[in-house]
């Protein structure tokens, strides 16, 4: 590296890095998430330093034909703007993939099957959140509204708020260890299922960590959970308090490939011990479902992907602004 300017250095430095983690991970992309919001915390005279609004975008496509037969896609944004001590944030996402699969059918003559082929939807789902903060040094307030749906996963659609207490337990330079600790309430609709609908008030917790250690790579990790305080009315029988616990889990790392251009690798875990019935897929002519026969979504789903983000920043506020 010798007669290398120090920038360049650093360049060709981030570059290796970049395709070493290409060559070890070979995942399959899923839907792309949007890039994690960064808490903002810290004192007066730290605040000049964040930009008055932040924003990334997100995009991933797939798709294969012949033998196996599918198509992926992908987008995610979030937007924040800071003023004084506030601070207001909109992230949403969107994922949809389809499948062709072979199947066997009747043929015309009986007791003889046929090939054909069935395209289904593989996933589905959907999610917005607005968010408030009001900063108060290392404290904050906080309450946001949120809006979804995921349909393989039983839940037509999912609406709820939130309001509670955030508190930054450590922070450095840009590393920052976050909890949060407060109040949820969810209303979700069932794809199927009687009753199709439940109301849930639970309580939440959430412990998040940001860091940054130079100008090329960036990470995060969270873990957030809901536990249900009320009695649970469900398809398949009463839930008793904390036995509908949810479990929200991601894992990030970014990498800078060029300007504002970055390369991030996703990992998310999402867990229900109480999930939603699952919709039943039409079944061939003779056939039938076995009375009140009603079967219960994964507990457990977990998204991996490599996605290409873009983000934008804005000016750093005015001094007393």
């Amino acid at each position: 590296m010798t007669g290398f300017p120090g920038a360049k250095r650093k360049a060709l430095k981030g570059k290796r890095r970049l395709l070493a983690l290409v060559g070890l991970v070979m995942l399959k992309a899923f839907p792309a998430a949007a890039d994690e919001p960064k808490f903002v915390y810290g004192k007066k005279e730290d605040e000049a330093k964040v930009p008055a609004w932040t924003a990334s975008v997100s995009a991933g496509f797939g798709a294969a034909t012949g033998n196996a037969e599918n198509l992926n896609l992908s987008a995610a944004a979030t937007v924040a703007h800071r003023f004084d001590d506030n601070m207001l944030s909109f992230d949403g996402s969107a994922a949809i993939a389809r499948s062709t699969l072979p199947v066997a059918v009747p043929s015309a003559s009986p007791g003889i099957a046929q090939l054909s082929s069935i395209s289904q939807t593989t996933s589905e789902a959907w999610n917005t959140r607005l968010r408030y903060d009001r900063f108060f040094d290392l404290n904050a307030l906080y309450a946001f509204v949120s809006a979804g749906g995921d349909i393989p996963a039983g839940k037509q659609f999912l609406g709820g708020i939130q309001a509670g207490y955030a508190r930054a337990l450590y922070k450095a330079g840009k590393d920052e260890l976050e909890f949060e600790a407060g109040i949820d309430y969810t209303h979700q609709h069932f794809v199927t299922g009687n009753p199709d609908v439940v109301d849930i008030a639970s309580l939440r917790g959430f412990l998040g960590y940001v860091g940054n250690p130079d100008a090329i790579v960036s990470y995060n990790a969270s873990v957030e959970w809901l536990g249900n305080l009320t009695r649970e009315s469900r398809p398949t029988g009463p839930v008793s308090p904390f036995d509908d616990n949810r479990v929200d889990g991601k894992v990030g790392l970014t990498w800078k490939i060029f300007g504002n251009g970055n390369l991030g690798f996703r990992f998310h875990l999402m867990y229900d011990s109480a999930p939603a019935p699952r919709p039943l897929p039409t079944l061939p002519a003779g056939l039938a479902w076995p009375q009140n026969y009603q079967p219960l979504a994964d507990r457990l789903d977990t998204l991996t992907e490599i996605v290409v983000l873009y983000k934008l920043n804005g000016a750093s506020p005015a001094p007393g602004k």
